[in-house]
């Protein structure tokens, strides 16, 4: 068999990435009439296997790598689909926990080049048809598919999946999914199918109003996140989850935060509703999967002395789950923060959450042609009396706090997903 020299790979590789970031000229631009007729002259891969869907404002990252922890400790052959990557694109694409391959992103790629509408496809639309094909040919035995923006016109609202998740919702994104709860929870009602189990963790009660309401109209059964099960923390990392049908005492979190406890619950409650549809997920596999999943970027701890820790809370919620895990976790502790946030979020009341709590504040802009202009954040900050200054570079504005920070402090970067690389790797925090 003739085998290709690593470096041609890499170049090609890197050439691949950058036609296909050179998509983002376009934007976000929503809607199903190209992603669908795309699929459809490339076979629809989306409908070559099992799915579980996944949309929300908070926590829908880690509930879907909680999903498939569990589905790959039982044995299954499972493939993850999140977005937006860290270092490497492939981290969106995981087959059996791994990154795709280099050679599978290439040839993707490359069959989808040549098809494609050149005038009309975003970077998510093309990237999606790309997991697609890459999850197809790897033929899993379950696929959990993350909503990139909302959920009802979202580029992976063309699964036809076997149960269906919606996370707690916040104010996201209004230029895109509307004003207020109820517009967005709309929005990620439209993941709901007919007569397809819903999981929910949807707290308030104007998103419960709208999600219950569409899953009636579609007969689809829903369980909820505090009235059919529920999750009770019992240690600094373990918890008890309980549903009408199953007790598991004693779970075990590899991930900081009490929230994760809602997520991996919420994961747990669709395993068992993936049993129930005939896939065999064991109690044993189950505690394995939740003990094993680690999700990078939430609340991870990457270094000590001073202790550094990248947080992707950039919604309400978020920073209210941040600013909970903080004082508990370093009580009587003001962090210095490294924040960066994207301009279509309402910064205001991200900043209005975090930014009292922190000794200083150095605003930088997210890996994202929708950054917000770090000054202006800056300014904010300091109209709420909190010391801030601005770095035109992630890393630049990180080494600043490091350069300041004693061995006691805690610097935490937040605000935006796209925040979350620059500083893995400024701490020598390589791929995953």
């Amino acid at each position: 068999m003739h085998s290709r020299s690593s470096r041609p790979m890499t170049d090609e590789y890197e050439e691949t990435v950058s036609f296909l970031c050179s998509l983002e000229r376009f934007g976000i631009l929503l809607g199903l009439e190209n992603i669908t007729s795309l699929l459809e002259k490339i076979g629809n891969p989306q409908k070559k296997f099992p799915v579980v869907h996944v949309a929300g404002s908070n926590g829908k990252g880690s509930t879907a790598s909680f999903i498939a922890g569990m589905a790959r400790s039982a044995g299954l052959k499972t493939a993850l689909y999140t977005s937006p990557h860290l270092n490497d694109f492939r981290e969106r694409i995981r087959i059996d926990g791994e990154l795709v391959s280099r050679e599978d992103i290439i040839q993707s790629t490359g069959m989808i080049r040549e098809i494609y509408d050149p005038e009309r496809t975003t970077f998510f639309e093309f990237t999606t048809a790309v997991a697609f094909d890459s999850i197809a040919k790897a033929r899993p035995g379950l696929a959990v598919i993350e909503v990139g923006l909302g959920g009802r016109l979202d580029a992976t609202n063309t699964v036809s999946p076997e149960v269906t998740v919606i996370t707690d919702i916040s104010r996201e994104h209004e230029d895109y999914l509307g004003k207020g709860i109820t517009a967005i929870a709309g929005e990620k009602a439209g993941i709901i199918k007919r007569a397809v189990p819903l999981v929910t963790g949807a707290a308030r009660k104007e998103a419960r109003t709208v999600i219950l309401d569409v899953a009636r109209s579609l007969s689809a059964p829903v369980r909820e996140f505090g009235r059919d099960f529920r999750g009770l923390r019992t240690g600094d990392r373990t918890f008890t989850y309980r549903s009408e049908s199953l007790t598991l005492d004693d779970l075990s979190l590899s991930m900081a935060g009490s929230h994760q406890i809602k997520n991996a619950s919420l994961g747990v409650a669709v395993v068992e509703e993936l049993i129930a549809r005939g896939f065999d997920i064991t109690v044993d596999a189950i505690r394995q999967g939740i003990a094993e999943t680690r999700f990078p970027g939430r609340f991870e701890l990457l270094a000590e002395n001073p202790d550094v820790i990248i947080d992707g809370a950039h919604t309400p919620e978020g920073m209210r789950m941040l600013k909970s895990t903080l004082r508990r976790l370093y009580p009587g502790v003001r962090p210095l923060l490294l924040l960066g946030m994207l301009r279509d979020k309402n910064y205001r009341d991200l900043l209005s959450i975090i930014a009292g709590t922190a000794k200083e504040v150095v605003c930088v802009p997210p890996q994202s042609n929708r950054a917000a202009d770090p000054e202006e954040l800056a300014a904010a900050v300091r109209e709420l009396g909190v010391p801030a200054s601005s770095c035109g570079d992630i890393e630049e504005g990180f080494r600043k706090l490091k350069e300041r920070a004693h061995k006691s402090d805690v610097i935490v970067a937040a605000g935006s997903l796209y925040m979350i690389g620059p500083v893995r790797r400024a701490c020598g925090i390589g791929d995953q």
